[in-house]
């Protein structure tokens, strides 16, 4: 489907480009519906939504993800909290594979459940809050979640690595870019993902041929902060710092920083009880314009290739798409609504039937770490008289 899409784009941007003309290219961002990575969807109709203009909804949600000593999912759980402005009747599913479901904390609903899905029905009047408290089946879950986990309890210490699997390979173009436009389009890029706040949409002026070009990787950075607490006191680190029985870190995998981190501990009397936390966070390193204090003052001060410009851009933003992405693990039926998720890994027992190992090999090396994310939605790009595909994996 995406080499169709491409196909067509390029198809009929060909007759523009041949004569030499400007043409207007969307670029990636905002994610503009569910898709199939995150948030989640379940076998069957997608979810459907009857939300009255006048009715928007912003998305809170809190991931508790349960793993055993190895890193591997045991239990999985969600508190998603909707909040309603407006006056009109809803009514809409949120899919989940879920197994249960009650009111959250404050609701002034009752969520009804479907197989694969929650039901909100009800009238709002200016503001209702809607919270669930949803228990997941974490199998079928389990590849959509934004971290991988290993621990291995060795003689005499204790070994945690992590994972950024939010990893995609994405569908890229070139074409001949105008720098100054770029500039700003990076300069515009940079205070939103400062800012925290979705991608606007926008465009890019390319001058002739629009060519597909190789395909490209890109993953959502994530910011994780974790506490490791141990039966004794450790007697060395590496990667983190002690404070008594606990060992505690922090990093951002991604963003022009490595996707893997390494914790060594020695001592620590066996293995630690783990509560790790993970979010989405923005792009910066990508961002920051060489030697000056803007991109548009970069270009002034030395050309700057339009080819890499233009390359940047589409990286930078498309990463913010994929962080967006994870800003959703349960989806908002307000698709321009803004969401907030963070991913919290503890320590958790068992339950009855769960799996000790990943259901799923590990992406590229087939090694039996906890899975917890590759996929990606579509975006189609179109502009003017030319349309560009534009697809995540």
């Amino acid at each position: 489907m995406r080499r169709l899409l491409a196909a067509a784009a390029l198809a009929l941007a060909a007759p523009a480009a041949a004569a030499g003309a400007v043409q207007q290219v969307l670029l990636p961002g905002p994610t503009p519906y569910p898709t199939p990575s995150p948030p989640l969807v379940t076998v069957g109709p997608p979810p459907w939504a009857n939300l009255p203009f006048r009715i928007h909804a912003r998305s809170e949600q809190r991931v508790l993800a349960g793993v055993d000593g190895r890193g591997h999912l045991v239990s999985l759980r969600v508190l998603q909290r909707l909040l309603l402005t407006g006056v009109g009747d809803y009514q809409f599913v949120v899919s989940a594979p879920v197994e249960d479901v009650r009111p959250g904390p404050g609701s002034q609903s009752q969520p009804g459940l479907r197989r694969g899905q929650i039901l909100w029905s009800g009238f709002a009047s200016k503001r209702k809050l809607l919270s669930a408290d949803a228990v997941l089946r974490p199998k079928p879950a389990e590849p959509f979640l934004p971290l991988r986990l290993e621990g291995d309890t060795e003689s005499g210490g204790y070994t945690l690595r992590l994972e950024n699997t939010t990893v995609t390979s994405q569908a890229a173009y070139t074409g001949a870019g105008f720098r100054n436009e770029l500039a700003r389009l990076l300069d515009r890029t940079r205070l939103e993902s400062l800012a925290g706040s979705r991608l606007s949409t926008a465009y890019v002026e390319l001058r002739g041929l629009v060519r597909a070009t190789r395909r490209t990787t890109v993953a959502a950075p994530l910011h994780v902060e974790g506490k490791l607490r141990f039966p004794e006191r450790p007697k060395s680190v590496v990667g983190g710092t002690i404070r008594g029985s606990t060992v505690t870190f922090s990093t951002v995998l991604g963003d022009e920083r490595p996707l893997n981190y390494r914790l060594d501990v020695r001592g620590g009397g066996g293995a630690p009880r783990l509560h790790l936390v993970a979010r989405p966070t923005a792009v910066v390193r990508m961002l920051v314009p060489p030697g000056a204090s803007s991109w548009v003052e970069a270009v002034r001060r030395r050309p700057l290739p339009a080819k890499a410009l233009l390359q940047r851009v589409l990286e930078a933003r498309m990463q913010l798409v994929r962080s967006d992405q994870y800003q959703a693990f349960l989806n908002n039926p307000d698709v321009a609504g803004r969401n907030r998720t963070v991913y919290v890994y503890k320590t958790a027992a068992a339950s009855p039937g769960a799996a000790t190992a990943p259901s799923r090999p590990r992406s590229g090396d087939g090694s039996g770490w906890l899975m917890v994310l590759l996929a990606a939605g579509g975006t189609v790009v179109a502009a003017g008289a030319a349309l560009v595909g534009w697809a995540h994996s």
